[in-house]
């Protein structure tokens, strides 16, 4: 559209400028000319040639010059302007109030860049959104995102009726992004070897295909443009918590660094996929996870899936 827009602006600023010369009335100086008869029979003697008065031709220029330049300035801005600038970065952060999410919304406010953060009641100055009516989070979220660059999405729910419902949300939020522009999408989801092993524990199904609906979703929308984040277990905070499960920040913190330790990384490379697996990759803390989904929205992270604790950890330091 803006490319036909240009066009437009050209065409115009190129009537104008032709305008200007053809009804701006040409003052002439007329000279007669006396040729001798031997240059051309065919001509009159008598005739007089016209010649331009060239202050009065520059003054003709200058004007049809400005009435060109108007043309350019009294049409829309956005019409010309160049449709690969870069745009002011606006972040729209999707659960915003939780461990991870309220240290994006943090982080994003301390770099200075613009942000809107929801939550389910609208706490902390964020927008309540319902993630259980689909109707109304397309709607919602489309309306909050219309000049963000980017969507960060920390929301997930374990161990609720409604698990598939709003895990699957954040799949209706990347439609709804992609629709009014939005550059960017950042899902923080669940490591691969997590879903393998839950695919076969009951009360996990519903969360799982939730996570997986909004996984494949904003993948297939954002092919080019998008961020998973996908650790197995994310320590911060100063309590432990079952629902969902929470490890304080100086327990994780220990953690992450027996479990980091080349011993241990050795033995958990050579691993089958399981439960001991999961246990020995090293939990990664929610500033990390933070870090790495602002990265990714703002396109620093080149890596499209953060499936590995290395990963979020490099990714985190690209701020």
């Amino acid at each position: 559209m803006k490319i036909i827009n240009r066009l437009s602006v050209l065409a115009l600023s190129l009537l104008a400028y032709v305008g200007a010369f053809t009804l701006v009335t040409p003052q002439f100086r007329t000279t007669t000319l006396s040729l001798s008869p031997h240059e051309d029979d065919a001509m009159n003697h008598d005739e007089s040639v016209r010649q331009v008065d060239p202050t009065l031709a520059r003054r003709n220029f200058l004007g049809a010059s400005l009435a060109s330049l108007g043309a350019w300035t009294l049409l829309p801005r956005d019409s010309w302007a160049d449709d690969n600038a870069p745009r002011t970065p606006k972040v729209l952060v999707l659960g915003g109030t939780g461990l991870v999410g309220s240290r994006v919304v943090e982080l994003l406010q301390s770099q200075g860049i613009a942000t809107v953060a929801t939550s389910r009641d609208g706490r902390g100055g964020t927008v309540a959104l319902d993630f259980t009516m689909a109707d109304h989070l397309s709607k919602t979220v489309a309306d909050l995102a219309q000049d963000c660059t980017a969507v960060i999405s920390c929301v997930g729910a374990i161990g609720t009726p409604n698990d598939q419902v709003i895990n699957q949300g954040t799949g209706v939020a990347a439609l709804a992004a992609k629709e009014v522009g939005v550059q960017q999408f950042v899902y923080i989801t669940v490591a691969p070897e997590v879903k393998e092993f839950a695919k076969d524990i009951a009360f996990l199904q519903d969360y799982m295909k939730g996570k997986g609906y909004s996984r494949d979703t904003v993948l297939s929308t954002f092919p080019q443009t998008s961020t998973l984040i996908e650790p197995t277990f994310i320590y911060g905070g100063d309590e432990f918590a079952i629902n969902p499960p929470r490890v304080a920040g100086f327990y994780g913190e220990f953690i992450e660094g027996l479990l980091g330790s080349s011993p241990v990384r050795a033995v958990e490379g050579v691993m089958p996929p399981g439960i001991l697996k999961i246990a020995l990759e090293p939990p990664i803390s929610a500033d990390a996870v933070a870090s790495a989904a602002v990265a990714g929205a703002l396109g620093k992270s080149s890596t499209a899936i953060l499936d590995s604790h290395d990963k979020i950890k490099a990714a985190s330091t690209l701020l």
